[in-house]
């Protein structure tokens, strides 16, 4: 199984300095900071949906998520929420796909 089947930025077929450009662009149009989850202090730029972002270090409790409003979601067509708490949409997707048995 590969990322592709997965990563709905394309970053397995970027270079560095292509990654970075997404990368930035995400973090430039992200709405995770307004996000009731988010916590002061916390990663400034929110981001979390991005491939290798992680999640939180400082939010321990989910509460309303935006994600769906975001326009980076809506762009990318993203299916999961909750990126700052329950990782990527890469992860998240991987990890869904495992849980149905079909790695």
């Amino acid at each position: 199984m590969k990322i592709t089947e997965f990563d709905n930025f394309g970053v397995e077929e970027l270079s560095n300095e292509e990654y970075a450009r997404k990368q930035d662009y995400v973090v430039k149009n992200c709405k995770c900071p307004g996000c009731p989850t988010f916590v002061k202090g916390d990663n400034p730029a929110g981001a979390y949906c991005f491939p290798l972002v992680g999640t939180s270090q400082n939010i321990h409790r989910e509460k309303d998520c935006i994600c769906e409003t975001c326009p980076v979601y809506k762009e990318y067509e993203l299916t999961h929420t909750f990126y700052c708490t329950r990782c990527s949409q890469v992860c998240q997707s991987y990890k869904a796909e495992a849980a149905s048995g079909h790695e």
